[in-house]
Formats: C-alpha cells, sequence, structure tokens
C-alpha cells in the first residue's frame, strides 16, 4: 500500500514549490501585480497574520526585509477594505473592477463631499442584471400596494389562466403542502405550484440527518407493524414477544439504508443506528400501556403512484390511487402512517414524527401549521364511510419528542378549521395572490431564503394595503 501511494512531499519540497508559483505568478504581469490577503478572521473576529511570503515580495520590490507590523501597517494604507464594505475609500486604489465600483458607491451613499449627479449611472449600462435588479427591488419595496414583484401575484389574464390550473378544485395536494401556506403564501407557490426545491449538494454521509432518519424509522414501523399484522400479534400486548422480531427488522432497514447511502464513519453510523433502535424499543414497550386502539392500517396511501422500497411494497394493501375529495373544494393526496381502530368500533388517524414536539397538546391546526390530525381524520371518513372517525393525532415516537401525542377530536372546531383552510387557500387562488408575506420567524430556516433575501417579515409589515391578507390572518390566528 505505501508503495502504491508513492513518496511524502516534504516541508522544503513544498516551500520550494510555493516560491516557484509566487514567481510564476508575479512574472506572468504585465502591469502590475496585486497580492492581497485576509487580514480579519471573521468567525473569530481576530486579525490574522499574513503569510511570510508578502515579507519576501516586499523585500525584493525595496531591498530591505520588513516585519509582519510594518507589513500590516502598508496593507492598511493601501488596501483599507473593510468588514460590511469590501472596498476601500479610495477607488483608484482597488484592485478589480468590483472593489472599484464599490468605492465609488461608497462615496456616494456616506459622501465626504457632493458626489456628481450621474456619477454611477455607468453601472446601469455596463450590467443590465443589475439595473433589472434594482428596479424590481425598487417595486418589492414600495409600500403604498402590491406588485407582481412581491411574489407570485398575476396581473395579467394570462398569468391568472396559469395559476388557476393548479387550484385545488382542478389538482390535489398534500397536508405538508398545505401546511406552508399560512407560514408564507409565496412559499406555498414555489414548492407546490412552482415545485422549485433545494438543490442537493453531494456530500460525505457521516452519519443520519433527520429526513434519512425519519425515512428509516418509518420504514422500520411499517415493515414490523406488518409482520405482526400477519402473524396475529396485535395489539401487542408483551413487550418482550415483539423485541427480537424489532431488532430484526432494524437490522434489515438498516442494511438497506447503509447500502444505498455508503456512509463515510461506521463508528458514527453503527452510533446513529444504536440510537434508533432504542426509540425503536420505547415505542413498542409502550404499546401494551393503551390496549383500547388496535392498529389496522400502515402506510394508508392515497392519490400517489405505486412505490417501493427494497422490491417491499411500501403501501397498505386498503391504499387507493385517486385523491380524497373532502367535499369543501379541497383534494388531498398523501401516506397516514397508521390507521387504529378502538375497541367501540371508531377509527383514528396517527402521523408519526421523530424530530422535536413543536406543536401544543390544545391545537387543533397550530395556526394552520400542522394539518394532518384533522385532514386525516377527514380522509378517513372518506375512505371508510359508516365508521366513525373519532380522531387524528401526531406521535412524536422518539426520545426527541418525548414520546408525546397531540390529539385532535375531530369535532366541529376541527371540521371549522378545515373549512377555514379551504376557503383561503381557494381565495388565494382566485385573486391570483400568493405574495412573500411570512409569519413571524418563518423566514429563518426556509429554504427560499436566498430568493427573497433576509428582509421579507420586515418589509412586508410595511405595506399599507392590508386587505388582501385578511382571509390569511384568519388562518393564522386559528388555534
Amino acid at each position: 500500500m505505501r508503495g502504491e501511494l508513492g513518496e511524502l512531499m516534504t516541508r522544503e519540497a513544498r516551500v520550494a514549490d510555493e516560491r516557484l508559483a509566487l514567481r510564476l505568478a508575479i512574472g506572468a504581469a504585465t502591469t502590475r501585480a496585486v497580492l492581497s490577503y485576509p487580514r480579519i478572521d471573521l468567525d473569530q473576529g481576530r486579525p490574522r497574520v499574513p503569510s511570510f511570503y508578502g515579507l519576501e515580495v516586499l523585500e525584493a520590490a525595496e531591498g530591505a526585509l520588513p516585519g509582519f507590523d510594518e507589513l500590516g501597517k502598508k496593507a492598511d494604507v493601501t488596501g483599507a477594505a473593510r468588514i460590511g464594505w469590501p472596498a476601500p475609500t479610495d477607488r483608484e486604489r482597488a484592485i478589480d473592477e468590483a472593489e472599484h465600483d464599490l468605492a465609488l458607491l461608497d462615496g456616494i451613499l456616506r459622501p465626504h463631499e457632493q458626489a456628481p449627479a450621474g456619477a454611477a449611472v455607468y453601472l446601469l449600462a455596463a450590467n443590465p442584471h443589475l439595473a433589472r435588479s434594482l428596479r424590481f427591488r425598487a417595486r418589492r419595496w414600495t409600500i403604498a400596494s402590491w406588485k407582481p414583484a412581491d411574489g407570485l401575484i398575476a396581473s395579467t389574464e394570462q398569468g391568472k389562466a396559469a395559476i388557476a390550473a393548479h387550484a385545488p378544485t382542478v389538482r390535489s395536494f398534500s397536508p405538508t403542502a398545505l401546511e406552508q401556506l399560512a407560514q408564507c403564501p409565496y412559499r406555498f407557490a414555489l414548492r407546490a405550484i412552482v415545485r422549485l426545491e433545494p438543490r442537493e449538494q453531494p456530500e460525505a454521509i457521516e452519519t443520519l440527518g433527520p429526513l434519512e432518519r425519519g425515512s428509516l424509522v418509518h420504514d422500520v414501523h411499517f415493515e414490523l407493524l406488518s409482520e405482526l399484522r400477519e402473524a396475529g400479534e396485535l395489539p401487542v400486548r408483551d413487550f418482550e414477544r415483539v423485541r427480537d422480531r424489532l431488532d430484526a427488522v432494524l437490522a434489515r432497514v438498516a442494511a438497506r439504508y447503509r447500502d444505498d447511502l455508503w456512509p463515510a464513519i461506521d463508528r458514527v453510523w453503527d452510533d446513529g443506528i444504536a440510537a434508533i433502535g432504542a426509540d425503536l424499543r420505547e415505542w413498542v414497550r409502550r404499546m401494551p400501556e393503551d390496549l383500547t386502539w388496535t392498529p389496522q392500517r400502515f402506510e394508508l396511501a392515497f392519490g400517489l403512484a405505486d412505490n417501493k422500497r427494497g422490491g417491499i411494497g411500501a403501501t397498505d394493501p386498503a391504499s387507493v390511487a385517486a385523491p380524497v375529495d373532502l367535499g369543501l373544494g379541497l383534494s388531498l393526496r398523501g401516506s397516514i402512517d397508521l390507521v387504529e381502530q378502538s375497541i367501540d368500533g371508531t377509527l383514528r388517524a396517527t402521523d408519526y414524527k421523530t424530530g422535536v414536539a413543536r406543536v401544543k397538546p390544545e391545537a387543533v391546526i397550530a395556526n394552520g401549521t400542522s394539518l394532518q390530525p384533522v385532514l386525516y381524520a377527514l380522509v378517513l371518513e372518506k375512505l371508510f364511510t359508516g365508521i366513525e372517525v373519532e380522531a387524528g393525532r401526531l406521535y412524536y415516537c422518539t426520545s426527541r419528542g418525548e414520546f408525546r401525542d397531540v390529539t385532535v377530536a375531530l369535532d366541529d372546531v376541527a371540521r371549522n378549521a378545515a373549512k377555514l383552510l379551504a376557503e383561503t387557500l381557494a381565495h388565494h387562488f382566485e385573486k391570483a395572490f400568493f405574495p412573500a408575506a411570512p409569519s413571524k420567524g418563518a423566514c429563518t430556516y426556509c429554504d427560499y431564503r436566498t430568493i427573497c433575501g433576509p428582509y421579507e417579515e420586515l418589509r412586508t409589515e410595511q405595506k399599507r394595503k392590508r386587505e388582501p391578507l385578511v382571509q390569511l390572518q384568519k388562518l393564522r390566528d386559528m388555534r
């Protein structure tokens, strides 16, 4: 193996290569050579020590070897770039076009003396993208009214027709997509209408991320409960009888994920699987504590194409291919993690969560951000006509969620909440109005932050015309 890798580079050889690269770079200059180095560590806010090659360059140019202090002073005078404005105060000292333009704008925006009119007009002609961007930003910051630049807002008949093709009476939506509406209509439009997704960055998998962890846990739930149903062992009455079967299912699913993801560090991966196994065993251990509900259906899908995970059927045999029309002007597609039947014959829909429990116990739709309990319960009513549906619930089935459950009874309050959701969605499609109007804090972890910028919450709060958001606010006020 050592022979295949070849000889390691010595320190002397590395330094010689670096000096040669420096000489070649300077020798390639025809007019002047500009050398720069990062003087501030932005993460720690401390000065950075320059490379000793900078000292050698000054020695070659001036005939004397300076110290690091003198080099730092020369850089302060020559460069004078600042944190937050990476350009010198004097544009004549700029090292490239970007620094020159920024230095010019600095003199206009924070003038030390009166700048002549039209000093920066050349920028609009030099870069057409800048002109379009500035005009677009100006329209977005118009506080008197809402403009098409404020989001997906159609002002023409062609635009309205294009948006109407995605109306809830025409196509179906998933509850997860509908939850984006209350958080920000523009986010909903980008995700559910435009179907824009963040670009995946290939990287080595060291441990399971939230999405992979959730998928793995759901796969184990589905396969274990399916086996127990076939064996006639539901509901679970004895944890010890199920433990070995659970461990076997987890090992099988984890091996499948390992083959797909190729984790970089085996020990870290194994520790993550062990933590998941501990949560799964606690999930099963708690089952005998409530024998009033019997698991019946697992991954009950509706409106989804057939899906397979590793050759194993990923949905319940009772799944249906068509979306479910709730009779509210709203059609749904999705998959219910668990359907249970009580001793008295009523049904309950459960959606498993593997993260932190953020929904309050008294919530119905949690201001429009937690829709699965209500919507899945309504879906069960349509799929199993003649059988009473008691509730929908969220079950945080890991230690991170402290094994909490949030149960929402399917009563008049829940039905009115679903009706309000359908009315709000219909309102926005009717008006072709999906502005970037985020709820408080919704931009913090938004995937589309790079599109809108960091100031959308501040910007939209300044809009004087609030009538178009009245219906949305009703949804946000629903507990």
